[in-house]
């Protein structure tokens, strides 16, 4: 239930354009600083999820895993996504408020 929260605003931001989407889209934008949260797949890659993660750590950009790749691509449209950026800042509030 609370998932499909997330998941479905995800869905929003997507339409909104306030998503950076893969992980390529989503480092570049994090160097940026237009990043303030990052989601990924609870089943991505040890090494994506490492390269992720240091980078998060190195920009002080808060990450959160939830759903698997198929789930977290459906929301989006996509036939399967592992990494997501939020370049909202009023999404990534309401998406860490859910969270916690």
């Amino acid at each position: 239930m609370l998932m499909d929260k997330i998941l479905n605003l995800l869905g929003l931001a997507c339409k909104a354009r306030k998503l950076r989407l893969g992980f390529t889209a989503t480092s570049v934008a994090v160097k940026k600083g237009e990043i303030q949260m990052v989601i990924m797949a609870k089943d991505s890659s040890p090494h994506t999820r490492e390269k992720i993660e240091r980078l998060c750590k190195q920009y002080r950009v808060d990450i959160y895993y939830i759903a698997d790749q198929a789930k977290l691509g459906q929301a989006l449209g996509k036939h399967s996504q592992t990494v997501v950026g939020i370049s909202s800042r009023d999404m990534a509030l309401a998406i860490k408020a859910l969270m916690e």
